[in-house]
Protein backbone atom coordinates (compact mmCIF):
# COMPACT_ATOMS: atom_id res chain seq x y z
CA UNK A 1 0.00 0.00 0.00
CA UNK A 2 1.41 3.34 -0.62
CA UNK A 3 0.84 6.82 1.22
CA UNK A 4 1.86 9.74 -0.32
CA UNK A 5 1.85 13.73 0.50
CA UNK A 6 -1.47 15.05 0.44
CA UNK A 7 -0.06 18.23 -1.92
CA UNK A 8 1.59 15.73 -4.47
CA UNK A 9 0.48 15.73 -8.27
CA UNK A 10 -2.03 18.02 -10.14
CA UNK A 11 -5.66 19.18 -8.93
CA UNK A 12 -7.96 16.57 -10.47
CA UNK A 13 -9.81 17.31 -13.20
CA UNK A 14 -13.79 16.65 -14.66
CA UNK A 15 -13.70 14.53 -18.18
CA UNK A 16 -16.82 17.79 -18.86
CA UNK A 17 -14.27 20.25 -18.57
CA UNK A 18 -11.72 22.50 -15.81
CA UNK A 19 -12.70 22.42 -12.43
CA UNK A 20 -13.44 25.43 -11.23
CA UNK A 21 -10.36 27.29 -9.32
CA UNK A 22 -10.87 27.56 -5.55
CA UNK A 23 -10.47 31.24 -4.53
CA UNK A 24 -7.79 29.58 -2.17
CA UNK A 25 -6.09 27.80 -4.49
CA UNK A 26 -5.70 24.24 -5.19
CA UNK A 27 -3.92 21.92 -2.03
CA UNK A 28 -2.04 20.30 -5.32
CA UNK A 29 1.37 21.90 -5.84
CA UNK A 30 1.69 20.21 -9.38
CA UNK A 31 4.78 18.56 -8.75
CA UNK A 32 5.84 15.24 -6.65
CA UNK A 33 6.15 15.27 -2.69
CA UNK A 34 9.82 12.76 -1.80
CA UNK A 35 6.94 12.03 1.15
CA UNK A 36 5.55 8.71 1.19
CA UNK A 37 5.00 5.74 3.23
CA UNK A 38 4.83 1.96 1.91
CA UNK A 39 3.68 -0.19 4.00
CA UNK A 40 3.66 -4.04 3.57
CA UNK A 41 1.64 -6.47 4.99
CA UNK A 42 2.66 -10.22 5.49
CA UNK A 43 0.66 -12.77 7.46
CA UNK A 44 0.48 -10.98 10.88
CA UNK A 45 3.92 -8.70 10.17
CA UNK A 46 3.38 -5.10 8.59
CA UNK A 47 6.69 -3.20 7.06
CA UNK A 48 6.28 0.58 6.61
CA UNK A 49 9.10 2.61 4.31
CA UNK A 50 8.55 6.15 5.64
CA UNK A 51 10.70 8.74 3.81
CA UNK A 52 9.93 12.21 5.74
CA UNK A 53 11.53 15.05 3.48
CA UNK A 54 9.01 17.41 2.36
CA UNK A 55 9.87 19.29 -1.07
CA UNK A 56 7.83 21.73 -3.53
CA UNK A 57 5.77 23.49 -0.66
CA UNK A 58 5.86 24.66 2.97
CA UNK A 59 4.05 23.48 5.85
CA UNK A 60 1.05 26.20 5.17
CA UNK A 61 -1.17 24.88 8.49
CA UNK A 62 -4.52 26.38 6.19
CA UNK A 63 -3.43 23.61 3.44
CA UNK A 64 -3.61 20.72 6.11
CA UNK A 65 -6.56 18.32 6.50
CA UNK A 66 -8.61 17.61 9.49
CA UNK A 67 -7.19 15.14 11.85
CA UNK A 68 -9.34 12.28 11.84
CA UNK A 69 -9.35 12.40 15.58
CA UNK A 70 -11.34 15.76 15.36
CA UNK A 71 -13.34 14.92 12.37
CA UNK A 72 -14.75 11.70 15.12
CA UNK A 73 -15.45 14.36 17.90
CA UNK A 74 -17.46 16.58 15.52
CA UNK A 75 -19.33 13.77 13.75
CA UNK A 76 -19.81 12.81 17.76
CA UNK A 77 -21.41 15.73 18.56
CA UNK A 78 -23.05 15.79 15.12
CA UNK A 79 -25.04 12.74 15.52
CA UNK A 80 -26.00 14.10 19.20
CA UNK A 81 -27.76 17.15 17.40
CA UNK A 82 -25.44 19.67 18.54
CA UNK A 83 -25.96 22.50 16.23
CA UNK A 84 -23.32 23.63 13.94
CA UNK A 85 -22.83 26.79 15.29
CA UNK A 86 -22.50 25.86 18.67
CA UNK A 87 -19.75 23.73 17.39
CA UNK A 88 -18.20 26.46 15.94
CA UNK A 89 -18.65 28.85 19.00
CA UNK A 90 -17.01 25.88 20.90
CA UNK A 91 -13.91 25.39 19.21
CA UNK A 92 -13.36 29.49 18.58
CA UNK A 93 -14.14 29.94 22.41
CA UNK A 94 -10.74 28.09 23.63
CA UNK A 95 -8.06 29.94 24.15
CA UNK A 96 -5.70 29.99 21.47
CA UNK A 97 -2.65 31.87 20.76
CA UNK A 98 -0.61 32.78 17.64
CA UNK A 99 1.84 30.73 17.65
CA UNK A 100 0.02 27.46 18.98
CA UNK A 101 -3.38 27.76 15.87
CA UNK A 102 -3.57 24.20 14.93
CA UNK A 103 -6.07 22.74 12.22
CA UNK A 104 -8.99 22.35 14.11
CA UNK A 105 -8.63 26.24 14.77
CA UNK A 106 -9.57 26.96 11.34
CA UNK A 107 -12.87 24.87 11.38
CA UNK A 108 -15.27 26.25 9.34
CA UNK A 109 -19.04 25.59 8.13
CA UNK A 110 -17.88 24.02 5.11
CA UNK A 111 -16.05 21.29 7.01
CA UNK A 112 -18.87 20.34 9.37
CA UNK A 113 -21.00 19.43 6.12
CA UNK A 114 -18.36 17.92 4.81
CA UNK A 115 -17.68 15.77 7.86
CA UNK A 116 -21.93 15.41 7.79
CA UNK A 117 -21.76 14.14 4.40
CA UNK A 118 -18.45 11.28 5.15
CA UNK A 119 -19.73 9.93 8.21
CA UNK A 120 -23.57 9.89 6.57
CA UNK A 121 -25.36 11.76 9.39
CA UNK A 122 -28.40 13.28 8.24
CA UNK A 123 -32.23 14.17 9.80
CA UNK A 124 -34.80 11.20 10.06
CA UNK A 125 -36.67 11.40 6.76
CA UNK A 126 -34.00 11.61 4.36
CA UNK A 127 -33.63 8.63 2.89
CA UNK A 128 -32.00 9.68 -0.52
CA UNK A 129 -29.33 12.35 -1.88
CA UNK A 130 -32.79 12.94 -5.03
CA UNK A 131 -35.35 14.38 -2.79
CA UNK A 132 -38.41 13.18 -4.54
CA UNK A 133 -36.94 9.16 -3.94
CA UNK A 134 -36.32 10.69 -0.44
CA UNK A 135 -40.15 11.12 0.09
CA UNK A 136 -41.05 8.57 -1.24
CA UNK A 137 -38.84 6.07 0.48
CA UNK A 138 -39.58 7.79 4.03
CA UNK A 139 -43.59 7.02 3.19
CA UNK A 140 -43.36 3.75 2.69
CA UNK A 141 -41.43 3.14 5.49
CA UNK A 142 -44.25 4.83 7.37
CA UNK A 143 -46.98 3.24 5.87
CA UNK A 144 -45.24 -0.04 6.87
CA UNK A 145 -46.52 0.74 10.22
CA UNK A 146 -50.05 -0.10 9.61
CA UNK A 147 -52.40 1.78 11.96
CA UNK A 148 -49.79 3.67 13.39
CA UNK A 149 -49.18 4.83 10.03
CA UNK A 150 -49.41 9.04 9.91
CA UNK A 151 -49.67 9.10 6.23
CA UNK A 152 -53.29 8.93 5.49
CA UNK A 153 -52.85 9.80 1.78
CA UNK A 154 -50.01 10.42 -0.48
CA UNK A 155 -49.85 10.68 -4.46
CA UNK A 156 -46.61 11.46 -5.78
CA UNK A 157 -46.21 13.18 -9.07
CA UNK A 158 -45.87 11.17 -12.09
CA UNK A 159 -48.62 8.67 -10.89
CA UNK A 160 -52.25 8.62 -11.37
CA UNK A 161 -54.91 7.96 -8.96
CA UNK A 162 -58.26 6.79 -10.38
CA UNK A 163 -59.51 6.44 -6.60
CA UNK A 164 -59.47 10.60 -6.71
CA UNK A 165 -60.52 11.51 -10.16
CA UNK A 166 -59.60 15.47 -9.46
CA UNK A 167 -55.67 15.04 -9.17
CA UNK A 168 -53.97 14.60 -12.36
CA UNK A 169 -50.83 13.06 -13.36
CA UNK A 170 -48.95 16.40 -12.12
CA UNK A 171 -50.27 16.88 -9.54
CA UNK A 172 -48.62 15.66 -5.30
CA UNK A 173 -50.26 15.60 -2.42
CA UNK A 174 -49.65 13.99 1.18
CA UNK A 175 -51.49 14.47 3.79
CA UNK A 176 -50.30 13.45 7.72
CA UNK A 177 -51.60 12.91 10.95
CA UNK A 178 -50.78 10.98 13.90
CA UNK A 179 -52.59 9.37 16.18
CA UNK A 180 -51.41 12.01 19.04
CA UNK A 181 -52.82 14.71 16.28
CA UNK A 182 -56.18 12.33 15.60
CA UNK A 183 -57.21 11.96 19.47
CA UNK A 184 -56.49 16.26 20.12
CA UNK A 185 -59.07 16.87 17.05
CA UNK A 186 -61.73 14.46 18.53
CA UNK A 187 -61.23 16.21 21.85
CA UNK A 188 -61.14 19.77 20.84
CA UNK A 189 -62.62 20.21 17.40
CA UNK A 190 -65.57 20.66 18.38
CA UNK A 191 -64.64 24.40 19.89
CA UNK A 192 -62.14 26.13 17.47
CA UNK A 193 -60.89 25.00 13.98
CA UNK A 194 -58.44 27.04 12.18
CA UNK A 195 -56.61 26.72 8.54
CA UNK A 196 -54.44 28.08 7.09
CA UNK A 197 -51.93 27.77 4.04
CA UNK A 198 -48.08 28.89 3.65
CA UNK A 199 -45.54 28.81 1.50
CA UNK A 200 -41.55 28.67 1.00
CA UNK A 201 -41.05 25.10 2.70
CA UNK A 202 -39.60 23.50 -0.55
CA UNK A 203 -38.39 23.97 -3.81
CA UNK A 204 -41.78 22.68 -5.63
CA UNK A 205 -43.90 25.45 -4.93
CA UNK A 206 -46.08 22.75 -2.81
CA UNK A 207 -48.36 24.71 -0.12
CA UNK A 208 -48.33 23.28 3.70
CA UNK A 209 -52.18 23.63 4.53
CA UNK A 210 -52.47 23.09 8.50
CA UNK A 211 -55.27 22.53 10.31
CA UNK A 212 -55.18 23.42 14.43
CA UNK A 213 -57.33 23.55 17.58
CA UNK A 214 -57.07 24.82 20.83
CA UNK A 215 -56.49 22.82 23.83
CA UNK A 216 -58.48 23.89 27.52
CA UNK A 217 -55.73 25.63 28.25
CA UNK A 218 -55.37 28.18 25.60
CA UNK A 219 -52.40 26.42 23.60
CA UNK A 220 -52.33 25.71 19.70
CA UNK A 221 -51.51 22.18 18.09
CA UNK A 222 -51.52 21.02 14.89
CA UNK A 223 -53.79 18.29 13.71
CA UNK A 224 -53.16 17.63 10.30
CA UNK A 225 -51.11 19.11 7.19
CA UNK A 226 -51.36 18.42 3.92
CA UNK A 227 -48.72 19.41 1.01
CA UNK A 228 -49.93 19.79 -1.96
CA UNK A 229 -49.13 21.88 -5.52
CA UNK A 230 -53.11 22.85 -6.22
CA UNK A 231 -54.89 25.16 -4.40
CA UNK A 232 -58.32 24.72 -5.04
CA UNK A 233 -61.85 23.11 -2.99
CA UNK A 234 -61.42 20.16 -4.49
CA UNK A 235 -57.58 19.85 -2.69
CA UNK A 236 -59.12 21.13 0.34
CA UNK A 237 -62.06 18.29 0.09
CA UNK A 238 -60.04 15.64 -0.01
CA UNK A 239 -57.72 16.68 2.97
CA UNK A 240 -60.59 17.15 4.83
CA UNK A 241 -62.13 13.21 3.92
CA UNK A 242 -58.93 11.60 4.63
CA UNK A 243 -59.22 13.55 7.96
CA UNK A 244 -63.30 12.52 8.76
CA UNK A 245 -62.19 8.90 7.63
CA UNK A 246 -60.25 8.36 10.62
CA UNK A 247 -61.87 10.77 12.96
CA UNK A 248 -65.63 10.97 11.87
CA UNK A 249 -67.38 13.81 11.54
CA UNK A 250 -66.15 17.43 13.25
CA UNK A 251 -68.69 19.71 14.00
CA UNK A 252 -66.85 22.79 14.90
CA UNK A 253 -68.52 25.47 16.43
CA UNK A 254 -65.92 28.10 15.23
CA UNK A 255 -64.38 27.58 11.71
CA UNK A 256 -61.78 30.43 11.37
CA UNK A 257 -59.56 30.59 7.91
CA UNK A 258 -58.17 33.30 5.89
CA UNK A 259 -60.64 35.13 3.36
CA UNK A 260 -60.54 32.32 0.59
CA UNK A 261 -64.06 30.73 0.49
CA UNK A 262 -62.51 27.49 -1.01
CA UNK A 263 -61.70 26.78 2.48
CA UNK A 264 -64.72 26.98 4.39
CA UNK A 265 -66.84 25.41 1.09
CA UNK A 266 -64.99 22.35 1.46
CA UNK A 267 -64.97 21.93 4.76
CA UNK A 268 -68.94 22.97 4.86
CA UNK A 269 -69.05 20.17 1.92
CA UNK A 270 -67.04 17.33 4.13
CA UNK A 271 -68.20 18.03 8.11
CA UNK A 272 -71.37 20.08 7.75
CA UNK A 273 -71.64 24.10 8.46
CA UNK A 274 -69.69 25.31 11.57
CA UNK A 275 -71.60 26.93 14.38
CA UNK A 276 -70.16 30.30 13.25
CA UNK A 277 -67.38 30.92 10.37
CA UNK A 278 -65.31 33.77 11.47
CA UNK A 279 -62.12 35.18 8.88
CA UNK A 280 -59.02 36.02 10.06
CA UNK A 281 -58.37 39.62 11.15
CA UNK A 282 -55.03 40.16 10.48
CA UNK A 283 -56.26 38.75 6.88
CA UNK A 284 -59.25 41.22 6.64
CA UNK A 285 -56.83 44.00 7.31
CA UNK A 286 -54.33 43.25 4.73
CA UNK A 287 -56.97 43.07 1.68
CA UNK A 288 -58.17 45.97 2.91
CA UNK A 289 -55.20 48.23 3.09
CA UNK A 290 -54.28 46.28 -0.44
CA UNK A 291 -57.28 47.99 -2.28
CA UNK A 292 -56.97 51.14 -0.25
CA UNK A 293 -54.14 51.49 -3.45
CA UNK A 294 -58.32 52.28 -5.30
CA UNK A 295 -58.06 55.76 -3.51
CA UNK A 296 -55.83 57.92 -5.06
CA UNK A 297 -55.11 60.05 -2.27
CA UNK A 298 -52.85 59.81 0.45
CA UNK A 299 -54.85 61.37 2.91
CA UNK A 300 -57.90 59.55 2.08
CA UNK A 301 -56.60 56.27 2.50
CA UNK A 302 -55.09 56.97 5.84
CA UNK A 303 -58.89 58.68 7.28
CA UNK A 304 -61.02 55.07 4.83
CA UNK A 305 -58.72 53.12 6.98
CA UNK A 306 -58.70 53.93 10.61
CA UNK A 307 -62.36 54.15 9.72
CA UNK A 308 -62.61 50.63 8.74
CA UNK A 309 -60.39 49.56 11.57
CA UNK A 310 -63.10 51.49 13.79
CA UNK A 311 -65.88 49.62 12.68
CA UNK A 312 -64.46 46.22 12.57
CA UNK A 313 -63.45 46.76 16.21
CA UNK A 314 -67.73 47.57 16.95
CA UNK A 315 -68.77 45.36 19.61
CA UNK A 316 -72.63 46.69 19.50
CA UNK A 317 -74.56 44.91 16.91
CA UNK A 318 -77.50 48.09 16.57
CA UNK A 319 -74.65 50.76 16.67
CA UNK A 320 -72.50 48.71 13.69
CA UNK A 321 -75.45 48.29 11.40
CA UNK A 322 -76.13 52.27 11.41
CA UNK A 323 -72.08 53.10 11.22
CA UNK A 324 -71.70 50.68 8.47
CA UNK A 325 -74.34 52.26 6.20
CA UNK A 326 -72.82 55.19 6.90
CA UNK A 327 -69.37 54.14 5.60
CA UNK A 328 -71.06 53.27 2.60
CA UNK A 329 -72.68 56.28 1.76
CA UNK A 330 -69.88 58.07 2.43
CA UNK A 331 -67.38 55.67 0.02
CA UNK A 332 -69.94 55.51 -2.68
CA UNK A 333 -70.65 59.53 -2.86
CA UNK A 334 -67.33 60.22 -3.09
CA UNK A 335 -65.41 60.46 -6.66
CA UNK A 336 -62.25 59.83 -4.66
CA UNK A 337 -63.37 56.41 -3.14
CA UNK A 338 -66.16 55.61 -5.18
CA UNK A 339 -64.43 52.64 -6.69
CA UNK A 340 -63.27 51.29 -2.97
CA UNK A 341 -66.93 51.72 -1.69
CA UNK A 342 -68.39 49.17 -4.44
CA UNK A 343 -65.44 46.68 -3.70
CA UNK A 344 -65.90 47.09 -0.20
CA UNK A 345 -69.78 46.70 -0.74
CA UNK A 346 -69.64 43.70 -2.78
CA UNK A 347 -66.73 41.74 -0.91
CA UNK A 348 -67.24 42.74 2.73
CA UNK A 349 -70.72 44.62 3.93
CA UNK A 350 -73.23 41.62 2.38
CA UNK A 351 -71.16 39.14 4.94
CA UNK A 352 -70.24 41.55 8.02
CA UNK A 353 -71.08 38.66 10.32
CA UNK A 354 -67.51 36.99 9.28
CA UNK A 355 -65.57 39.96 10.45
CA UNK A 356 -66.85 42.03 13.07
CA UNK A 357 -66.05 42.22 16.08
CA UNK A 358 -69.80 41.86 17.36
CA UNK A 359 -70.12 38.87 16.68
CA UNK A 360 -67.07 36.89 18.04
CA UNK A 361 -67.85 38.43 21.67
CA UNK A 362 -66.60 35.79 24.48
CA UNK A 363 -65.17 33.44 22.02
CA UNK A 364 -61.64 33.89 22.66
CA UNK A 365 -60.09 34.28 19.40
CA UNK A 366 -59.49 37.27 16.50
CA UNK A 367 -57.00 36.27 14.22
CA UNK A 368 -55.13 32.98 13.28
CA UNK A 369 -52.34 33.91 15.60
CA UNK A 370 -52.02 30.04 16.39
CA UNK A 371 -51.19 29.34 13.41
CA UNK A 372 -49.36 32.36 12.56
CA UNK A 373 -47.15 31.66 15.64
CA UNK A 374 -46.40 28.24 14.10
CA UNK A 375 -45.32 28.54 10.59
CA UNK A 376 -42.81 31.06 12.20
CA UNK A 377 -41.63 28.73 14.65
CA UNK A 378 -41.59 25.83 11.49
CA UNK A 379 -39.54 28.63 9.46
CA UNK A 380 -37.46 29.95 12.26
CA UNK A 381 -37.02 27.54 14.74
CA UNK A 382 -36.68 23.81 12.74
CA UNK A 383 -35.34 25.05 9.70
CA UNK A 384 -33.39 27.49 11.70
CA UNK A 385 -34.45 30.39 9.30
CA UNK A 386 -33.04 29.09 6.33
CA UNK A 387 -34.36 28.80 2.54
CA UNK A 388 -35.74 24.99 2.77
CA UNK A 389 -35.39 23.38 -0.79
CA UNK A 390 -35.93 19.56 -0.13
CA UNK A 391 -39.15 18.57 0.91
CA UNK A 392 -37.76 15.72 3.19
CA UNK A 393 -36.60 18.13 5.30
CA UNK A 394 -39.84 20.42 5.78
CA UNK A 395 -41.53 16.48 6.78
CA UNK A 396 -38.46 16.25 9.55
CA UNK A 397 -39.21 19.42 10.75
CA UNK A 398 -43.01 18.98 11.14
CA UNK A 399 -42.46 15.53 12.44
CA UNK A 400 -40.03 17.14 15.22
CA UNK A 401 -42.90 19.72 15.77
CA UNK A 402 -45.76 17.47 16.63
CA UNK A 403 -43.31 15.35 18.87
CA UNK A 404 -42.36 18.45 20.87
CA UNK A 405 -45.72 19.61 21.04
CA UNK A 406 -46.90 15.91 22.46
CA UNK A 407 -44.19 16.84 24.98
CA UNK A 408 -45.46 20.60 26.09
CA UNK A 409 -49.32 19.01 26.69
CA UNK A 410 -47.78 16.24 28.61
CA UNK A 411 -45.94 19.11 30.94
CA UNK A 412 -48.95 21.98 30.65
CA UNK A 413 -51.41 18.84 32.29
CA UNK A 414 -48.42 17.37 34.86
CA UNK A 415 -47.95 21.20 36.10
CA UNK A 416 -51.37 22.94 34.94
CA UNK A 417 -49.46 26.21 33.11
CA UNK A 418 -51.79 27.85 31.27
CA UNK A 419 -50.95 29.88 28.14
CA UNK A 420 -50.77 33.78 28.11
CA UNK A 421 -50.94 33.90 24.42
Amino acid sequence: IYYFCHRSFGPRTSNKGHKCTKSGGSVKTGHVCPSNMKVHIDNKQINVQYYSTHLWHTKDIGKLRLFNEDRSKIAGKLSLGVPVNRILQDVRSSNVEMDSIKRIHLLEKKDIYNIKRDFNISYSTKKHQNDAISVDLWVKEMMKKGDESPILYYKQQGVNDNCVPCFTMNDFCLVIMTQFQSELLLKFGKDKVCLDGTHGLNGYNFQLYTVVVVDEYGNGYPVAFCFSNRSDTNVYSHFFRCIKNITGNINANIFMSDDEPAFYNAWNAVMGPAGKQLLCTWHVLRNWAKNLRKIHSNEKQNIVFKTLKALLYETDENNFVIELQKVLDDLLNDEDTADFGKYFKTTYSQRSEKWAYFNRKHVGINTNMYLEALHKSIKYCYLEGKSCKRLDLSINALMSLVRDKSFERIIKISKQKMSYK
